[in-house]
């Protein structure tokens, strides 16, 4: 069995932490900005460095992975978004008000979130699988995987995570930065090959290896890659990318050319550090000494919550030593860690490359609305047939699918309970499965016209001559109500399946004028955050009250859980209904909105107990 050396791990994990908090500390004051840049050294610095999402979430999933004996899957992960992220930044605000509705992964990740998904809050979070999973890549990446599918179901986003957790997990195994191109091509094959991120990535390493010049490369992949959303991944992945190669071995230079191409800096800076943190095994202490080995959270205003973080980076590298040590062998790793020297000849020769296992993976991220559950004598996954929406106007089609885990034969009655006003069909229903064998059972769910906002099914399995286990949680998305006046014929009802509103199916791709409104049925009054990134001109008032009134053509339309004043108004809901209205003016150029609702007082946290799904009249 192959050996790593306790110790070298040990400096490498430590270097990989301080590194990543170097390349944070040293892109964040410019988080965002276009660029380029032209820095040499921080140009902010404080002990312990400035708090950042990337690092500070990697404690939390530690602590939780760990108190839950290290089951490392979405739903271990979910709960501790809940529990101890207070922040609601663009997907990960909208995943935490998915979980709160009862979605579980990967739907809380791929449900209203198209804009997002593409984006690098995930990616920025790989180093602590590749950390507890050294020289294992394939074990990496299917922890990445299941971190990533929280927020980012069905995007570039698992992509780029996976593709950081294989090059960062793979180069324990290597020997230092001279085997980078070596590192890219193990970190390619753990992803598709017509991903964005893919192609971003061969096209940086081609550019560079023709032009030799950041400066040049990174207008390359401004040209052909630049997205308006800072944070947009495959960009910043190539500048990640590009920071590496163009660094050749050294540090500064890694995480400057990377924090100087721009964009989501703070990210791509802690993550080539990173990187270049498990290649060098020590970094120079010009950039580390000014930190500090104190960890920088945002506890101190609620970013982090219900949370006591290690007492430095020393603790910290020292818990995921120890925690690497067991988890390799429990996870099947041939790989041992030892005060013995390292010694990897004897790894298998293909181990650090990915096995058959990635193209389940790949399928579940292209297709993202399916949730899986583990029995004990079967396996049950709800297929849900697209978005978790349902109105009353048209039938919600579902199949569960079944597996059965034992190799003898079992006879299955599915049988489900819901609320009296909503109808499944068929209720209730037998079916024999063969010795290891799947079957696919087909319902279809109607709603009531007072349709809540959200509502949970539950399906019970009954195994003939077998104990009893849990139910399976189907839970359902209310549609939005929408209310679109006709000159002619009054008010006609759109149902709307997420946040954004389908002006361009409204005005069929033709200049005009469209009034609409939606009910807002709040439960107690409230303070509120209404928000309408819109790019065309608009007019909303709530109540009567106008509380937005302007026209942006180049206004960057995003589900952002906070914005500019001209797009977001503070306002109060009462108790009951609200009435929102919005007139949208479409001249020639495609329009598109959203309507977001959030609570100003708790880090604008999305609103989660106002109905949109019914109107007074009902």
């Amino acid at each position: 069995m192959a050996v790593i050396n306790r110790g070298e791990l040990w400096r490498r994990v430590y270097a990989c932490a301080m590194g990543k908090n170097a390349g944070g500390t040293l892109g964040a004051p410019v988080e965002g900005q276009p660029g380029p840049h032209n820095f040499d050294w921080y140009p902010k610095l404080q002990e312990g460095g400035i708090p950042n999402d990337d690092l500070e979430m990697q404690l939390v999933w530690f602590d939780a992975v760990k108190r839950a004996g290290w089951k490392i899957n979405s739903l271990v992960l979910s709960q501790a978004w809940l529990t101890h992220i207070g922040y609601n930044w663009n997907e990960y605000g909208i995943a935490k008000r998915n979980l709160r509705w009862g979605l579980q992964p990967p739907l809380s990740g791929a449900y209203d979130n198209d804009f997002f998904k593409d984006c690098m809050g995930s990616p920025i979070r790989s180093e602590i699988w590749a950390c507890l999973a050294p020289a294992s890549p394939r074990i990496a990446v299917r922890f990445a995987f299941e971190d990533a599918i929280v927020d980012h179901a069905g995007g570039e986003g698992v992509w780029g995570e996976m593709f950081f957790a294989a090059l960062e997990s793979a180069a324990f195994a290597m020997g230092g930065y001279e085997r980078l191109d070596e590192l890219l091509d193990i970190a390619l094959a753990y992803i598709p090959y017509d991903c964005q991120i893919h192609r971003a990535v061969t096209d940086t390493r081609s550019w560079w290896a023709e032009l030799k010049d950041w400066k040049k490369v990174r207008e390359r992949i401004a040209e052909k890659y630049w997205h308006r959303e800072p944070t947009h991944a495959p960009q910043n992945i190539a500048f990640t990318v590009l920071g590496l190669l163009a660094s050749d071995g050294d540090f500064g230079r890694a995480i400057c050319t990377a924090v100087n191409c721009g964009q989501d800096t703070d990210c791509t800076g802690a993550t080539s550090g990173a990187v270049m943190g498990i290649l060098l095994g020590e970094l120079p202490k010009r950039w580390i000494e000014p930190l500090g080995e104190m960890i920088a959270t945002t506890i101190s205003w609620g970013g982090l919550r219900n949370f006591t973080p290690p007492q430095n980076v020393r603790v910290l590298t020292d818990q995921i030593v120890e925690a690497a040590a067991m988890l390799l062998p429990f996870y099947g790793a041939p790989i041992r860690i030892s005060d013995e020297p390292t010694e990897l000849k004897s790894l298998p020769q293909d181990w650090l490359m990915p096995d058959d296992g990635i193209y389940e993976l790949w399928e579940r991220n292209k297709y993202p609305w399916q949730c899986n559950f583990e029995l004990s004598a079967l396996n049950v996954s709800v297929d849900y047939r697209g978005a978790p929406t349902i109105n009353p106007q048209v039938q919600k089609p579902l199949t569960v699918w079944l597996q059965n885990r034992q190799p003898m034969p079992m006879r299955v009655q599915l049988q489900w309970h819901a609320d009296s006003n909503y109808c499944v069909e068929p209720y209730r229903q037998d079916v024999v499965l063969e010795p290891n064998g799947i079957v696919g059972v087909d319902v279809s769910v109607s709603a009531p016209m007072s349709l809540r906002q959200t509502q949970t099914l539950w399906l019970i399995l009954n195994i003939l001559e077998r104990p009893n286990e849990v139910a399976i949680p189907v839970t359902l998305i209310g549609e939005r109500k929408w209310q679109i006046k006709c000159p002619d014929n009054g008010w006609r009802v759109e149902w709307v399946k997420d946040s954004q509103l389908p002006l361009e199916e409204w005005f069929g791709g033709k200049p005009g004028m469209i009034e609409a409104r939606i009910w807002l049925h709040s439960p107690n009054r409230k303070q509120a955050v209404i928000g309408f990134p819109c790019n065309a001109r608009f007019e909303l008032s709530l109540n009567g009250i106008t509380l937005l009134s302007t026209h942006q053509p180049d206004y960057l339309v995003r589900p952002g859980q906070q914005g500019p004043q001209s797009h977001y108004a503070r306002t109060t809901l009462r108790i009951g209904w609200n009435e929102l209205k919005v007139k949208v003016a479409r001249g020639d150029e495609p329009v598109s909105a959203y309507l977001i609702l959030t609570d100003p007082t708790d880090l604008h946290r999305h609103i989660t107990d106002v109905v949109l799904t019914m109107s007074p009249e009902q």
